[in-house]
Order: C-alpha cells, then sequence, then structure tokens
C-alpha cells in the first residue's frame, strides 16, 4: 500500500504512563493532606510530596524529550558529518538494540555505495512500544531497505557474529540498560571483538551530571552514570575516543579501533 507507513513505536510510553499514574497518587496524596491538616494530613504530604518529584517530573520530562528532542538525538546526522560510510567502501554496518530500526533504517538509507546494515535486539516491549522483530523487518520493507537490512535476535553482552566483521557500529541508549558494571564490560569487549581493524563505533549513552538530564528526570537522573564512567570503559579497552558530543545531556563517543 502507497499510503502504508512504518511504527517506530513510542519511546519509554508504558514508562511514562506508569510515572504519571503513581505521580497522580502523590497529587491526591498532597491535596488530602493539606485539606485534613493533621497527623494524618502531614503523612500524607509527607507521602504525596516524594512520589511528585520523584515521578511526575520525569513524566513530563520525557515526554517533551519524547514531542521535541528524540529527532535531533539522531547518530546518523553525525555518522553523515563524518563521512564515514561514503568513504568506506561497502561497508557491514551493526546497530545494537535497533528497537524498532529508526535508527538502524537511517544509516542503511545512507548506504549509497553498497553494504549492509544488521541490527541486533532482545526486542523487550517495556522501553519501546510495538517492539518486535517482525516490526522492525515490516519497517525495513516499507522504507525499501529490506535487500540491505538483516534483523535478528541478539544481546549486546554476547553478539552473534564473528570477529572484526564491522566497519561501523552504533549502539545508541543501550549500555545503562544493562545492570552490572560486569555486563557493560562484556559489552564492551563484544564491541571490540567485531570491530574491525580501523572501524568505527558511534556509542550514545546519556551523562548524570548535565543540566539537560537533571532538568528532564529529576533525582531519577542518578540512575545513570556519568561521562567519565563511560570515557574510562571505552578507553579501557583501546579503543580511541575520537571526539565527544553533547545533546541536552546525551552524549555521543565516535571511537576508532586501533
Amino acid at each position: 500500500m502507497e499510503d502504508e507507513k512504518p511504527k517506530y513505536g513510542w519511546y519509554v510510553r508504558d514508562l511514562i504512563i506508569y510515572f504519571y499514574l503513581i505521580g497522580f497518587v502523590g497529587l491526591i496524596s498532597l491535596s488530602f493532606g493539606l485539606f485534613f491538616m493533621n497527623l494524618l494530613g502531614v503523612v500524607l504530604i509527607i507521602i504525596g510530596i516524594p512520589l511528585i518529584l520523584i515521578f511526575i517530573w520525569p513524566a513530563i520530562g520525557l515526554s517533551l524529550m519524547q514531542l521535541i528532542l528524540l529527532k535531533k538525538l539522531n547518530v546518523v546526522d553525525t555518522i553523515g558529518k563524518s563521512k564515514v560510510i561514503s568513504e568506506i567502501k561497502e561497508p557491514v554496518c551493526l546497530d545494537i538494540g535497533c528497537g524498532t530500526g529508526r535508527a538502524a533504517i537511517k544509516i542503511a538509507k545512507e548506504l549509497k555505495n553498497g553494504g549492509h546494515l544488521y541490527g541486533i535486539d532482545i526486542y523487550e516491549k517495556f522501553a519501546i512500544s510495538g517492539n518486535a522483530l517482525h516490526t522492525v523487518q515490516n519497517n525495513a520493507r516499507i522504507e525499501d531497505v529490506q535487500d540491505k537490512t538483516t534483523f535478528q535476535y541478539g544481546s549486546a553482552t554476547e553478539i552473534p557474529f564473528e570477529d572484526n566483521k564491522f566497519d561501523i557500529i552504533n549502539i545508541s541508549s543501550v549500555l545503562h540498560e544493562i545492570h552490572s558494571s560486569e555486563g557493560k564490560e562484556k559489552a564492551m569487549q563484544e564491541i571490540y571483538r567485531v570491530l574491525k581493524p580501523g572501524g568505527y563505533a558511534y556509542i550514545s549513552e546519556w551523562n548524570r551530571n548535565s543540566f539537560g538530564l537533571i532538568s528532564t528526570l529529576g533525582l531519577l537522573c542518578f540512575v545513570f552514570k556519568n561521562k567519565n564512567y563511560w570515557r574510562n570503559l571505552i578507553e579501557k579497552y583501546q579503543l580511541e575516543i575520537l571526539s565527544y558530543e553533547n545533546y541536552y545531556g546525551f552524549g555521543l563517543f565516535i571511537i576508532k579501533k586501533k
């Protein structure tokens, strides 16, 4: 169908909804507390204020991010500026945590001199609504890049490809989802393993010390790591950091395998 459109989902929709619901409970608690003005009221106020600060603040921030900022947080723009794709003959690319294909498909469209884009994901639906293997495959078909894309199940800590396969790797807002430090290190090991010598990687993560993230998430910004944590992790695996760009608290490391 000519009018068929890709379905990229609503980023962290379910999380935003849960935050609003819990924050609304806090708002009701605070309202009743101010109404009673007795011991029960004080307890309700003490319960309500933290719930509002912890949940409504990031719910509003994430909603605004979805509507305004996410279009700007696009690794493809940076790849295009660096001319990496156009300078490498038939580049083999990997998007780790490809989700519904929002970034992966845009990267595939940049493959004007041949090449192929692989995408892997564990396809959990909590972070992105409608996230599924058949969704990204259908989006690639609609966007007419199905012949130069391959999507499959795969984890950042166990990348299902051989050593030194990829010229370009993109991993955006994925590493923080790996809860243990050992898991994050294993993911970085895997990125190093499958990246060709001289290959490029684009690693994007939130910086909890940035004003942008603090203003968006409030107290919840502390669930993320700071910029130096990611820098040290990258350099530990002898990956050269070419540049660091900050987009409203969203840090992008452009790195090269020596």
